[in-house]
């Protein structure tokens, strides 16, 4: 049935949500226009209920989101919330009801990818979710549709404005972490617990969200392998960038073959000359490499609420297109597949490997560090040693491509050293191949 004004609703009027209606009130022709349609703000749904004057929308406010789903006028519900629940009966509940939902949530999703998309597929409704990764950033669209020829092969983005800032601020100032992660509070990039940033938790959600898509079927999120950056060392940082001409970075990497996938979140060094390398502070980046279109790139701002508000708008603007013409019921933009795939060990990875051993300063250390590395068929590329200031001699060894059993059990052969001072430090260096 064709329309001539799309209603919509939002649910939760935080920073994002703010930034929605300023992009409304300055942008309402364009958007108009693009959607080919009148686009009404007729809810807002917020626990805090604060005061909200808008003459133009006039929305009707309310604690209670089940108003929303029991509004048969609503054909979009905007879900800003966040995290799990009451998110995900909330999204659930406005599908179930006819309504198409438009997201940010990549915890959701990430934690009940399968359930979203089979309830939309079952009461033939969209759910889109351009601002989940990268904010501003159209890799969703991108991926889903832009890359649709393609057998994407690998990914790999820089998906955390958070930690992408703590890392900048260690690599051009010398910042210890702690130092950086003030910083970024300070800033404002950096919530007071930031662990859902630092740990690698939030980029792994968007690297499921990514890999999903890609892989045409769930990637869950226990199947990925996850470590943050709160036992980066600057020590490390700054000998990588001036000694090796190596760059540290945050990295959600994903790589498919033939059903075959493998998905990890860790920090990583990365080639100077590579783009990725001038990606700074809040922005994140993403390649995606298909059999056909070789390397594709998108970058932008990765973080704050005008970004993530103009993805969620796009996302706004394309369901009410659908809607006003009547078609937003016959194709669904996420198709559920009933498609097992098989999860690769990180153990089975192959990559170069920088690694720090600090030692006491006695004859035959390196040799001894050879013989273990020897054994476990882990090739030495170059070593590096540096008096420093430091507790100890460090001695760096950058090796060849090795798998990433054999290192593990290498390091822990060779952390039980008596010589050894500190537990070997590693950072996997990323290639991009």
């Amino acid at each position: 049935m064709m329309k001539d004004t799309v209603n919509i609703a939002l649910v939760g009027m935080g920073t994002v949500g703010s930034s929605l209606i300023e992009i409304f009130h300055r942008n309402l022709p364009l958007l108009e226009e693009k959607a080919g349609a009148k686009l009404r703000i007729t809810w807002i749904a917020d626990l805090r209920r604060t005061p909200f004057k808008d003459a133009v929308q006039k929305p009707r406010l309310t604690k209670d989101w089940r108003q929303v789903v029991r509004d048969p006028a609503v054909d979009i519900v905007v879900e800003l919330i966040g995290g799990y629940e009451p998110a995900r009966t909330i999204v659930l509940e406005c599908l179930k009801a006819g309504k198409h939902v438009a997201t940010a949530n990549k915890a959701l999703l990430a934690k009940h990818w399968d359930e979203v998309f089979s309830t939309a597929q079952d009461h033939r409704v969209q759910v889109y979710f351009e601002a989940s990764v990268g904010s501003g950033v159209p890799v969703i669209q991108g991926l889903n549709e832009g890359m649709s020829a393609n057998r994407v092969e690998r990914i790999y983005g820089i998906l955390n404005g958070t930690t992408n800032y703590i890392l900048t601020r260690m690599t051009s100032e010398g910042l210890d972490f702690a130092r950086a992660l003030k910083g970024a509070q300070k800033a404002g990039f950096a919530e007071a617990d930031p662990t859902f940033d630092i740990e690698g938790l939030d980029a792994a959600h968007k690297l499921v969200v990514l890999a999903s898509l890609a892989a045409g079927g769930w990637v869950h999120l226990p199947d990925v392998s996850v470590e943050g950056i709160t036992g980066i060392d600057v020590w490390d940082v700054n000998f990588a960038r001036k000694k090796l001409g190596l760059v540290t970075k945050l990295l959600g990497i994903a790589r498919f073959d033939d059903g075959k996938v493998s998905a990890r979140v860790h920090p990583a060094l990365i080639p100077a000359s590579h783009p990725f390398a001038n990606v700074s502070a809040e922005y994140n980046a993403v390649t995606i490499h298909g059999d056909a279109a070789g390397d594709v790139m998108f970058y932008g701002k990765g973080a704050g609420g005008p970004a993530a508000a103009s993805a969620v708008a796009s996302d706004v603007v394309y369901l009410a297109r659908q809607v006003a013409n009547g078609t937003a019921d016959q194709i669904p933009y996420i198709t559920r597949r009933e498609r097992k795939l098989t999860m690769d060990p990180i153990e089975n990875v192959v990559c170069r490997h920088y690694l720090r051993f600090t030692m006491k300063d006695k004859p035959g250390v390196l040799a001894r560090i050879a013989d273990i590395l020897g054994r476990h068929k882990v090739s030495i590329a170059s070593v590096h040693q540096d008096g420093g200031v430091r507790r100890g001699v460090p001695i760096v060894i950058v090796t060849h491509q090795a798998p990433e059993g054999a290192v593990q059990d290498a390091m822990k052969e060779a952390d039980g050293m008596s010589a050894m001072i500190k537990k070997v430090v590693r950072l996997r260096i990323e290639d991009f191949k």
